[in-house]
């Protein structure tokens, strides 16, 4: 999550332009803020496709925003930019690398789930929703275990046909660190707003 805020001294001014500090001043920093916010939206979104091999819209959707909003207590309007949950929970270890293991985000309870060399897979080349589901209504599909000690691969056994693998249970998958949100984040607001005090909280 990055917090953007512009800070501005009010107590520079006298009581005379107290209602412009409060009302013109205001809103233009809020909409300053909203600008920058939007614009460092646009950018993480805009690194996802050079970072990630066809990233779904899902994953690109998943780049949030708060707007800076009018404070009742005066403080600085802030807007928030930041990665829903889920989204953030599978793209943690392409921030930060590492392995995802069974019970991580998007796998199974015995590991993650990856296309086979027969699945059909969408234009992302993943796994389109209730694939699993949808194969296992076929008669000739079901789990088999190919290797002992190994979890379990969805199979088609077509009759007088090759045995075709749909998917498969990997006990881990590893992941190198080639995604950087807050360096992303930081980056974007220079570019929109180089010459603004901006504060980040990250």
């Amino acid at each position: 999550m990055l917090e953007i805020k512009l800070e501005f001294d009010a107590a520079a001014f006298d009581g005379a332009t107290d209602s412009f500090v409060d009302g013109d001043l205001q809103r233009a920093l809020i909409e300053a803020v909203n600008w920058t916010a939007e614009r460092v939206q646009l950018a993480i979104r805009a690194s996802m496709l050079t970072a990630f091999d066809s990233p779904v819209p899902y994953t690109l959707g998943g780049v949030a925003l708060y707007r800076a909003t009018p404070r009742a207590d005066g403080g600085e309007p802030a807007a928030l930019v930041f990665l829903l949950d889920d989204v953030a929970g599978y793209l943690e270890l392409e921030q930060s690398g590492g392995v995802r293991t069974a019970g991580a985000p998007g796998t199974t309870r015995l590991g993650p789930l990856i296309p086979g060399p027969a699945a059909a897979v969408d234009r992302f080349g993943n796994l389109p929703r209730n694939f699993v589901a949808n194969a296992l209504s076929e008669p000739d599909v079901a789990w088999e275990n190919l290797k002992p000690g190994e979890p379990p691969a969805l199979v088609r056994k077509p009759p007088g046909r090759p045995l075709e693998v749909l998917a498969l249970i990997a006990s881990e998958t590893h992941y190198e660190a080639r995604w950087d949100f807050y360096g992303e984040a930081l980056r974007a607001v220079a570019d929109a707003f180089p010459s603004a005090p901006f504060v980040l909280d990250t």
